[in-house]
């Protein structure tokens, strides 16, 4: 008697192991990681409708949830997931601007349904895409399994690459506004919106 009960409930939880393992890895799938989960230095190539290809130099401090954009021209700017704010540095007059943080075109909006695509490699890593319509424009982001972002697309035209990725510490300060910056101003003297 105790023999016909324990076999069902053998086959049951045989059956439940197994519908584990088949449906885990697509239920991880359909959320991607889209922010990295540890320290990150990219350079990527950029490229911008009716512009020249820019490089930019991205790091990310993954614990506080900090970006720093290093574009040319001097220019810096500093994401704050946690707080959306963002910090334009000016490094030519040592002046910052602290703004709010609007939504990044590279960010699905928080309703938007992505759809899994296909597997690349970028810069040496692998990568899996994911698209997602916004207004009428097809995005597609190429990340990899701890979230670095390797290829943004818009329309099929690639936005922005990664050339090279590097996996070390960051150093906390080169997400502050550095010393002896001071807040720019606006012409009345108060601080620029």
């Amino acid at each position: 008697m105790v023999l016909q009960h324990y076999l069902p409930i053998r086959c049951l939880l045989a059956t439940a192991v197994l519908a584990s393992l088949l449906v885990g890895p697509v239920a991880r799938a359909e959320s991607p990681q889209l922010l990295p989960t540890r320290d990150v230095d990219i350079t990527y190539d950029v490229t911008l409708p009716s512009q020249p290809r820019i490089r930019e130099r991205v790091r990310w401090l993954a614990a506080e949830k900090l970006e720093r954009v290093d574009g040319p021209h001097k220019s810096t700017t500093i994401f704050n997931r946690r707080t959306r704010e963002i910090i334009h540095l000016s490094l030519a007059d040592r002046t910052f601007r602290q703004l709010d943080m609007p939504r990044k075109p590279e960010e699905p909006a928080p309703e938007a349904t992505l759809k899994r695509g296909n597997e690349s490699v970028v810069a040496g890593l692998h990568c899996v895409s994911w698209s997602w319509t916004e207004d009428v424009e097809t995005r597609t982001v190429c990340v990899t399994e701890d979230g670095v972002l390797l290829r943004f697309l818009i329309d099929g035209k690639t936005v922005s690459e990664a050339r090279s990725v590097s996996y070390r510490n960051q150093p906390a300060e080169l997400f502050q506004v550095p010393l002896g910056y001071a807040p720019l101003l606006a012409p009345e003297g108060g601080p620029v919106p």
